[in-house]
């Protein structure tokens, strides 16, 4: 039974695993945890990672402060007077975010502007895809653009893209690349263009490779991740910056107010060679923010999300949401597993384990991917874990401590069935019990039973002529019907010793009314084996000898091997009120004790008195012909001569 409890349990085992990675491969394939649960463990990965943040990037708030100098929304002539404050200071590239879409009503401002980004030189101007987009090949287009005007757009050194759009829970995890317009002319992200700028990289010359698109650079290539919206997820190296300042916390980019660059508060060391972006920042009027993976709570603007995607791009650090299928379903295959094994060795304490399994996973996972993303300049991609593909793991691991549960429960029961055919139901459960209770020792305790022997009359005589099997068969039949009527009375079988039977009330099990029972349980007896008889079976006879008193009821024999009976002197009349000459054929015979016990109802036969060893007074006999409405089939008559002699009995 245990080999094949434990070839089941291995199958269980495999099953789930195989289950486990087929479920796995479907939700890797359409990618049902990505914009979910993957997204939260991409978003805990970015803010445990925390690269060093590199001085190359210094955002230009278009703030309160400004607007307060001049009015909102800007004059053209605001971003005039800026641009010529930047002049001087040789940023390495000028980036708006800012919308340029409408002429304003001085056309000299917009030529005077027109000018200023045409003498700077390395002004990008943004520009913006409207309307519903369509996914191409690894790029969106849209069926509209809006441009800066004209007049700005041939002065300045290129157009880039603003486009904005946060994942389904409202955070904003990746930049779009590429996009197209409705006459198919490509247009750069402005965080791609200005990296471009900065390290002179040619983006006529991009090319891309299924998800890879690379970029020709002076200083090496460009290698960037870029998915199948035209987007790269941006590697946030800081978190919201809480507004303008003198830049020396390096945790935060560098944010100024235009308002200070335009009039020459801020140090040159603060724009020379750095790629500035321009936008709203810090400012009530336009609520241009959005959350972030590193943001918490708060929300961080747009023209920081640019400055955040620029910034993965310059240091060559590319977050993935996920790893590839194969290392994910590998890490599946182990952890599920391993907690399988842990939970089918060990239960609860296994399950337990594999909990402390997954943790140690999900800590080292983490770790490994904030070391990856050390150092100045990243190696690329960075897969972050693929936690969320692998936790689904502690699914298989709860079903299969069900079914461990179920299991143990199913072959209690059977331990139990099985148990109760070699001890009567009532024994069982007390062996049980204090084996739960931790009490399952040798020893008794005093109790008043009821004790109950049947000797079957001319034994002998009746296997001399049967085959071994054929006796067993006769046997085991009326010792089963017998047992049926045993319990029907609430009697405990206590043990079978060939040709006789012995049954105990009032242990284990307290039974109220005991003697009663035990002697209308053998009158009931007697029925049926007189009945079984004369329907043809074998002339088979019982005699029942029963008596009642005080005995030591408990566990008898070895700690390794013990039997739960009774004894004294008790037992020893009930024995002795067995033998032929006081039982006899189909007949019941009590002790004067049981007698007292079992009501005035009762039609009895004087038998006289025996002698039992160890007892000095002889002890009368009854023989029960009938109580209450239980009557024997076969009533002998009474003896002849009662019986007194001294005959010696003990226990059978």
């Amino acid at each position: 039974m245990f080999a094949t409890r434990h070839t089941r349990q291995r199958l269980v085992v495999a099953g789930l695993t195989l289950a486990a990675l087929v479920v796995g491969a479907l939700l890797l394939r359409t990618e049902l945890l990505d914009t979910t649960l993957q997204s939260v463990v991409y978003d805990k990965a970015i803010d445990v990672g925390n690269p060093p943040l590199a001085n190359q990037v210094t955002i230009i708030a278009l703030d309160d402060k400004t607007v307060d100098q001049y009015r909102y929304p800007l004059p053209h002539q605001a971003y005039t007077d800026l641009l010529r404050a930047l002049k001087p200071q040789n940023p390495s590239v000028i980036a708006f975010d800012v919308a340029f879409y409408d002429a304003a009503q001085n056309a000299e401002e917009d030529r005077a502007l027109a000018a200023a980004i045409r003498d700077s030189g390395n002004v990008i101007l943004a520009m913006q895809g409207t309307g519903g987009a369509t996914r191409g090949d690894h790029v969106e287009r849209y069926p509209s653009v809006l441009l800066p005007i004209p007049v700005l757009r041939e002065a300045a050194a290129g157009l880039a893209a603003v486009n904005i759009y946060p994942d389904p829970d409202g955070r904003v995890r990746f930049s779009q690349l590429i996009i197209e317009g409705p006459d198919g002319t490509t247009y750069y992200s402005l965080p791609l263009v200005t990296a471009a700028k900065k390290v002179r990289a040619d983006l006529s010359s991009a090319r891309r490779t299924d998800d890879i698109l690379t970029v020709s650079a002076p200083l090496g290539d460009r290698v960037m991740p870029i998915d199948r919206r035209g987007g790269m997820s941006i590697y946030y190296a800081a978190p919201p910056a809480p507004g303008p300042s003198e830049c020396g916390d390096k945790t935060y980019f560098c944010v100024v107010s235009m308002r200070d660059v335009i009039n020459g508060t801020v140090s040159p060391d603060l724009i020379t060679g750095r790629a500035i972006f321009i936008g709203a920042h810090s400012l009530s009027a336009v609520p241009d923010s959005y959350p972030v993976p590193n943001s918490g709570a708060d929300k961080m603007f747009g023209v920081e999300i640019w400055a955040n995607a620029t910034q993965s791009i310059l240091t060559n650090r590319y977050p993935v949401l996920k790893q590839s299928d194969a290392a994910t379903g590998a890490q599946l295959l182990v952890v599920t597993l391993a907690g399988l094994l842990l939970v089918l060795r060990w239960r609860l304490y296994g399950f337990i384990g594999a909990l402390v399994l997954l943790v140690v996973y999900v800590l080292g996972a983490y770790i490994l991917f904030a070391l990856q993303t050390q150092g100045a300049i990243g190696a690329g991609p960075v897969e972050v874990p693929s936690i969320a593909y692998v936790v689904p793991a502690v699914f298989w691991w709860v079903i299969l401590q069900g079914y461990m549960l179920v299991e143990e429960q199913i072959t209690v029961t059977r331990t139990r069935n099985t148990f109760g055919r070699f001890v009567t139901p009532s024994v069982a459960r007390t062996i049980i019990d204090r084996e739960e209770a931790g009490k399952l020792a040798l020893g008794g305790e005093e109790k008043r039973v009821t004790v109950l022997f049947g000797d079957i009359r001319g034994f002998t005589t009746i296997s001399e002529g049967l085959t071994p099997g054929i006796l067993l068969g006769h046997l085991n039949h009326y010792f089963d019907g017998m047992v049926d009527i045993v319990n029907r009375y609430e009697g405990t079988v206590n043990k079978y010793n060939g040709d006789n039977i012995m049954v105990l009330w009032g242990a284990p099990l307290e039974v109220k009314g005991q003697a009663r029972k035990a002697v209308e349980c053998a009158l009931e007896m007697q029925r049926w084996i007189v009945s079984e008889r004369e329907k043809g079976g074998p002339d088979v006879s019982f005699g029942f000898g029963i008596n009642t008193g005080p005995v030591v009821a408990g566990f008898l024999g070895a700690k390794g091997r013990m039997d739960y009976t009774v004894i004294g002197d008790t037992v020893n009349v009930a024995s002795r009120l067995t033998s032929a000459d006081i039982a006899r054929r189909d007949q019941v015979a009590v002790s004067d004790e049981t007698l007292r016990e079992i009501g005035d109802d009762v039609e009895a036969v004087d038998l006289g008195a025996v002698l039992v060893k160890g007892r000095t007074e002889p002890v009368r006999c009854w023989q029960i012909n009938r109580l209450g409405q239980v009557a024997t089939p076969k009533p002998a008559p009474a003896p002849d001569v009662p019986i007194g002699r001294a005959a010696i009995a003990g226990y059978h």
